[in-house]
Order: C-alpha cells, then structure tokens, then sequence
C-alpha cells in the first residue's frame, strides 16, 4: 500500500487481498472518509497489526484511530543513485514563477522548468504502460541532466534524492509540510519564511543514504514475509523500523 491516497474511495482492496501497508499516505479526504468507513464498521482494521506511514501526518492518524504505525518513509527513496558524471542543468519543478526573485540570476542561465502535475496533453492515451513509461523518462530526464533541483513537488525530491541529485526543497504550507516529513532530517525542508529572508542553500551537495535504501528494503522484505504468516526476526524488524525513522545525514 505504497501510495498517497487522496480524493477517492476506492483504494482500500478487496476481501481477497492482503495489504501490506508501507509508505502509505492518507490525505485528509481519504482520512475523513475512513473515519466514517469506522464509524459503521469499527473492526475493519482490526487485521492490521501495524501500517508503515510515509510521514508524521499519517502516523498522527493512526494514532487517533487506534493503529499501531511507524514511519516507513516513502519507498522513492530506494532508487538506484546515479553513477557520477557531468551534469549542467537546473530543474524548476512545480516552482511558482513568483518565487523567481528570490533565486539566484545565474541559476537561470541553464534551467528547465515543469510541471509534474500537469505533464500531459488532451490526445494521450488513458492507459497504465503509457504514463509508466512518461514517468520513467521524466525521472531518466533528471537523473540524466540534473546538476541541480528546486522544487515544492515531494515525488519530485524524494527520487532525485534517492538518485543522488542536489535538491531544494521549499514548503509552501502547513499541509505539505505533513506529508514532507517523509524527508525529514535527510534534505531541508524549506518554509515560506526561509525564501524570504534569503535562508536558503541554492547549491547544496547530494546525500547519501544509501545506508537508509538497506533499511527501507530490508524491512519491506520483513513486512512482506510477516503477512505471508512466514517466521521472521521480530527483533531485527524492529530495530530496522527504529533505524529508518531516526535516520539522519
């Protein structure tokens, strides 16, 4: 249940399938509509003895609604880093125009900028593989190209993080710094105020966390095996759920 589920009601799986929550994120919408999913059925997660939380917003959820959770993280944060070479290009990914002012001039000089969210056109086909496939190239796009990120887009710094590409990452309000929490203490998380007041570091270095990826996979293999009702290290599961969590570059 890797996903961030956010304005509809059918992502919760059927009977017939056993989910394994990890980096599972739970927008408002979705969180209201469970709290009526419970107010009728309050035994419906009663199955789920733990849910991986991609961020402190939808761990502070579980709490409220009696799950145990623990913050998974986002499994973006597992792409492979990129080998190193030269790159020249600066990404403005979904970063408002208005914000331009306060950037560095010679950032601009070989910039590119896009919109996630919107990377489509009307005669698109509506199919799986088709947009699979365009958002792999853009990711390739980056990784390929990318001295340099500026962005307000999460699943755009969390996999170019992962990549190993320098990444700044502003927060533009109170609802995206919930759920950017799934990148806290591995890049800065920007605020408003921070553009402003010139606090920003425009030329940051890439992390490493590759330490991070061994954790992340290591207890996505465990939680895997656990729901398969397969004995497992409890011991190891735990400790590698603290590691990820208290993880810091």
């Amino acid at each position: 249940m890797q996903g961030y589920f956010a304005d509809a009601y059918h992502f919760l799986p059927n009977k017939n399938t056993k989910p394994v929550y990890i980096g599972t994120h739970f927008s408002d919408f979705a969180q209201d509509f469970l709290l009526y999913l419970l107010s009728f059925n309050k035994n419906f997660f009663n199955d789920i003895k733990e849910l991986g939380a991609r961020d402190e917003f939808t761990m502070n959820f579980c709490d409220k609604i009696g799950i145990k959770s623990y913050l998974s993280r986002c499994l973006t944060l597992t792409l492979d880093r990129r080998k190193d070479a030269s790159f020249n290009k600066v990404f403005f990914v979904n970063f408002d125009k208005k914000y331009f002012k306060f950037v560095p001039k010679e950032l601009f000089k070989n910039a590119e900028f896009i919109n996630q969210k919107q990377n489509y056109t009307y005669n698109e086909p509506f199919l799986h593989e088709h947009w699979f496939k365009k958002s792999e190239d853009l990711l390739n796009k980056y990784k390929n190209e990318a001295a340099l990120v500026i962005t307000t887009a999460l699943h755009c710094a969390s996999p170019c993080t992962a990549m190993g590409i320098p990444v700044v990452l502003l927060c533009e309000n109170e609802e995206q710094m919930g759920r950017f929490s799934a990148l806290k203490n591995i890049i800065p998380i920007y605020n408003l105020d921070d553009l402003k007041n010139k606090n920003i570091n425009f030329y940051p270095k890439a992390v490493d966390i590759e330490k991070l990826k061994e954790y992340m996979l290591l207890n996505l293999r465990l939680s895997i095996q656990k729901a398969q009702n397969l004995d497992i290290d409890e011991a190891l599961l735990k400790d590698t759920r603290e590691k990820i969590s208290t993880f810091k570059v």
